[in-house]
C-alpha cells in the first residue's frame, strides 16, 4: 500500500512535539466534529473505534462525556502513548492498539461506529483505506470520515508556503468521498464541509516558503493567525449561524451506514 507518510514522519515531526491535552470545544471545528460523531453514532452506539487515533483528543472526550467504550488504533508508538496519556488526563478508559491499518489484529464487524480524522488522505489508494474502516464495522453501523479541506484557502497557503506538507496529502472534496462511499455499498450517505474558519501557518521545516521570511516576521505571522483563529472560532461558537464553505472550512466529512445482512 503506497503511503504519503510513514511512521518516522509522525514520530519525529508530530507526536514528539505535542504534550498530553484535553479537548476544549472553543474551536468551531472541534465542536462540530463532536456534534457530527454524536449524530452518526445515534442513541444505541456503545463501541466506537478511531483509526489513525495517535494523539487523539476526540476519543477521550467521547469516552469521558458520553460513556462510550472506545478503541483507538495507530501505527505510531509515540502516537499511541500520547493517546493513552490523553485518556488518563480526561479520566477516561479506553483500549489502544498499536498496529498498521492494513495488518489489523482487531476482529471484524465488532464496532457500532468507526471513524477517522485526517487519515485516508495520506494514502494513494483512498478506497482501500476506507474498506478497512468498513471491515471493522458491524452491519447497520456507521462509518464517519473527516478530512482536511485543501480545496479552499488553507490548501492555497500550504501549496505556496509548505510544499512538503502539501505533497503528503491527496486533495479531494466531499463530493468525491460521497461517491466512494456509495460505490462501496453504504446507505444513507451524507457529506459536507465542517467548521467555519481556520488557517494555519507553521514554523517547522515543512514550511519551506515561510522559512525564507525573517525569523521575527515568521513568528509574528504565526501568532497573528493563531489569534485570528481563536477570535473567529469563538464568535462562531456563540452565533446561531455557522457557515460551512469550500473556501474557509477546516475540513469536510462523509458518513454512511453499512447495510444489514
Amino acid at each position: 500500500m503506497d503511503r504519503l507518510t510513514d511512521v518516522r514522519y509522525w514520530e519525529e515531526r508530530w507526536w514528539n512535539k505535542i504534550r498530553p491535552s484535553r479537548l476544549r470545544l472553543y474551536r468551531d471545528f472541534d465542536y462540530e466534529t463532536i456534534r457530527l460523531l454524536r449524530r452518526a453514532a445515534g442513541p444505541e452506539a456503545v463501541r466506537i473505534l478511531e483509526l489513525g487515533a495517535g494523539g487523539s483528543r476526540v476519543l477521550p472526550y467521547l469516552a469521558a462525556k458520553f460513556g462510550y467504550r472506545v478503541y483507538g488504533a495507530d501505527f505510531s508508538p509515540r502516537g499511541c502513548d500520547l493517546l493513552r496519556a490523553n485518556l488518563a488526563l480526561a479520566g477516561a478508559k479506553g483500549n489502544v492498539v498499536c498496529e498498521d491499518l492494513f495488518q489489523p489484529s482487531l476482529k471484524p464487524e465488532q464496532f457500532d461506529l468507526v471513524f477517522s480524522c485526517g487519515l485516508i488522505e495520506h494514502f494513494e489508494d483512498m478506497r482501500a483505506a476506507i474498506e478497512q474502516h468498513l471491515r471493522l464495522l458491524r452491519p447497520g453501523g456507521r462509518a464517519v470520515l473527516i478530512v482536511p479541506n485543501l480545496q479552499g484557502l488553507q490548501g492555497r497557503i500550504w501549496k505556496r508556503l509548505a510544499p512538503p506538507l502539501w505533497e503528503r496529502h491527496r486533495v479531494f472534496g466531499p463530493g468525491d468521498l460521497d461517491k466512494v462511499l456509495r460505490s462501496l455499498g453504504l446507505r444513507e450517505v451524507k457529506s459536507g464541509y465542517l467548521g467555519s474558519f481556520f488557517l494555519q501557518l507553521g514554523l517547522d521545516s515543512d514550511w519551506t516558503g515561510l522559512q525564507r521570511w525573517p525569523k521575527l516576521v515568521q513568528r509574528a505571522a504565526h501568532n497573528a493567525v493563531r489569534l485570528a483563529n481563536t477570535g473567529v472560532s469563538l464568535c462562531f461558537r456563540v452565533l446561531p449561524a455557522r457557515p460551512h464553505s469550500r473556501m474557509f472550512s477546516t475540513g469536510f466529512f462523509a458518513w454512511g451506514r453499512k447495510p444489514e445482512r
